[in-house]
């Protein structure tokens, strides 16, 4: 049987140690010394810190060059497409499942004609 003054005693204790410990983890990302370059960059963003003012992102800026230049540079890249779409046009289609399928068919026919050809072993 425990005493009233022992089960006091452990749970002001164990209160303590939990406090200690709690206060500890809270200090964590100051006190770190050790910890990897990724904790302190997480520790920094945690804090809010690190992140650009509004004040200092670029503002946009024109278009450069003349509109003639770019007319010509979009003319030259219809050419270009001009040329790809042909290409694409002048491929022939890839085969169906059933012509696969016969093409298959004649070479199977053509190696078993090919081995029955072959002259037959003799049996022992």
């Amino acid at each position: 049987m425990l005493r009233p003054q022992a089960g006091r005693f452990a749970v002001i204790s164990l209160t303590a140690v939990g406090a200690a410990l709690l206060g500890g983890c809270a200090d964590l990302m100051q006190r770190s010394t050790i910890a990897p370059e990724w904790f302190q960059a997480k520790a920094v963003e945690v804090k809010g810190e690190g992140y650009p003012e509004l004040k200092d992102i670029p503002t946009a800026e024109g278009v450069k060059g003349a509109v003639a230049q770019w007319e010509a540079e979009a003319q030259s890249l219809r050419k270009e497409e001009a040329k790809v779409e042909a290409q694409f046009a002048a491929t022939p289609p890839p085969p169906t499942e059933d012509e696969i399928r016969a093409m298959a068919a004649q070479w199977r026919a053509e190696v078993d004609e090919a081995a029955a050809k072959l002259p037959q072993a003799a049996q022992p």
